[in-house]
């Protein structure tokens, strides 16, 4: 057992040398196992870790939490590891918060885990989730309501912060029959927490009942619930990769807190596609809350209404508005709430998208040879060329937004300006100003067309694509907006 956790940790780079790891330790066999291993493998191989265990009393148990602390104390001492101990009134914050036991623990154990490696520097936090622990999940979220992803059960790594502190369970391929055997062997004598005798827990429902009646359907029960569990991760993956790939192409807005969809377009997808995406678009909103299947086709009911708009709430503060042809997702205040009149498309290039809130066709192509382009390839009020290697990311037009800024040549330098006031300086109507389209690379302005055109992707001497794009106005917004 000792050598499959060394092999999975290398194989999969779950910890590597010289990091600084947070590892979680209740007492148990399951985290003193993993705490002893870890120390085993750092001190045989040289890692050269830096392990920190983070012990957290919930104030359930009185006494016996007080000796499980002095427990794990007394072993990371041994052991040479520094030990973060903690207290919290667990009965007070629930009552405070309305959250249940082991919600709220959880979620004071992950933000002592991340305090604490934000304190220290740590990269990583192991936490002792085993095989066993794997087939609790996995039927737990079969019995709730769960989709394809639920049966992949919990993964081997995921961010607790993006980038910064990564959650990894090294032991999910051992049981918890080898633990104990482990534990035996060594002497460490782990701690047993009364609570998890309980029925009165679901899980404790499942390990202590329905598990063994499983087996004795079929021994192998648990070995057959874990092969279901590598391939479901393996299908959902394959499928997670088509539903982001398919998702990047219906965005016509993403900012921190909001993104908007195209509704035909996402309905052109296969209901599989369309139940993950949405996934994906509430993750990206909130990491906090873990989005359920009920959640989804909450979602998609809305979605699919007759009437004209819609919207609904969901946990953590998101909502999901559908208005005509587009679907907003977002958190907070949304963006484009101060604005009725907004827009947001993704443009076609090359080809021609057609925006109907500013009644104009806006056309793209893509060349490659200065000499393919017109004689006054300088630009005109309705026509101007960029340098295409210069702009990163898909180019979109919306109306514009309070804040909106661009910055254009002068003969003094670069000039930057509010959007606002150069529609005043062109004597733009008020009426129509929400009207106007602004071209956008990622977050960079690049025209305003019929107004102003930035000082950005300038073709030169050295450029070698081009993209060429004409306005096609209607009458009445080009008289009030050409120079």
């Amino acid at each position: 057992m000792y050598v499959r956790v060394q092999k999975q940790i290398e194989q999969r780079q779950l910890l590597l040398p010289g990091e600084t790891i947070v590892v979680g330790v209740s007492g148990g066999v399951d985290s003193i196992g993993l705490l002893h291993i870890l120390t085993r493998l750092n001190e045989q191989y040289h890692y050269d870790w830096k392990l920190h265990a983070v012990h957290l009393n919930h104030g359930f148990r009185g006494e016996e939490a007080d000796e499980d602390a002095a427990y794990v104390q007394e072993m990371c001492h041994t052991l040479g590891v520094i030990c973060h101990s903690y207290y919290r009134d667990m009965p007070a914050l629930m009552k405070e918060s309305g959250l249940g036991a082991q919600v709220a623990s959880r979620e004071v154990r992950y933000q002592l885990f991340i305090d604490t490696a934000l304190q220290i520097g740590a990269s990583k936090v192991a936490v002792a989730h085993h095989a066993d622990d794997q087939v609790e999940t996995i039927l737990f979220r079969m019995m709730r309501g769960t989709s394809l992803q639920g049966f992949s059960g919990m993964p081997v790594r995921r961010w607790l912060v993006t980038d910064k502190i990564e959650l990894v369970r090294p032991l999910l391929a051992i049981t918890r029959e080898e633990l104990e055997k482990y534990c035996e062997i060594h002497q460490l004598s782990p701690r047993h927490d009364s609570s998890n005798n309980s029925r009165k827990y679901k899980r404790n429902l499942i390990r202590q009942d329905i598990i063994p009646v499983l087996s004795q359907v079929n021994t192998r029960a648990k070995e057959h619930i874990l092969q279901l569990a590598e391939l479901a991760n393996s299908d959902d993956r394959y499928l997670q990769a088509l539903s982001q790939e398919a998702l990047n192409r219906i965005i016509v807005r993403k900012m921190n807190n909001e993104i908007i969809l195209k509704k035909k377009c996402f309905e052109t997808f296969d209901l599989a596609l369309q139940r993950r995406m949405i996934p994906l678009l509430l993750s990206y909103l909130s990491t906090e809350t873990e989005w359920s299947l009920q959640h989804v086709e909450a979602v998609l009911r809305m979605i699919s209404q007759s009437n004209p708009s819609a919207s609904l709430d969901l946990p953590d503060g998101i909502r999901v508005e559908r208005m005509y042809e587009q679907i907003c997702f977002y958190k907070g205040t949304k963006v484009s709430s101060n604005n009725e009149s907004f827009f947001s498309y993704k443009l076609n290039v090359p080809g021609t998208t057609w925006i109907p809130e500013a009644e104009l066709f806006i056309h793209i192509r893509s060349i490659s040879f200065k000499e393919d382009l017109p004689e006054s390839y300088t630009g005109t009020p309705t026509l101007a060329i960029f340098d295409a290697d210069v702009l990163s990311g898909e180019l979109m037009v919306r109306s514009r937004l309070p804040g909106d800024r661009i910055s254009f040549p002068t003969d003094t330098g670069i000039h930057t300006k509010k959007v606002k006031e150069i529609l005043i300086d062109h004597k733009v109507p008020k009426n129509k100003r929400d009207r106007i389209p602004l071209l956008f690379s990622n977050d960079q302005l690049l025209w305003i067309p019929g107004v102003k055109r930035s000082a950005h992707a300038w073709i030169n001497n050295k450029s070698n694509r081009y993209y060429l794009i004409q306005v096609d106005f209607a009458n009445e917004l080009q008289e009030v907006t050409d120079e």
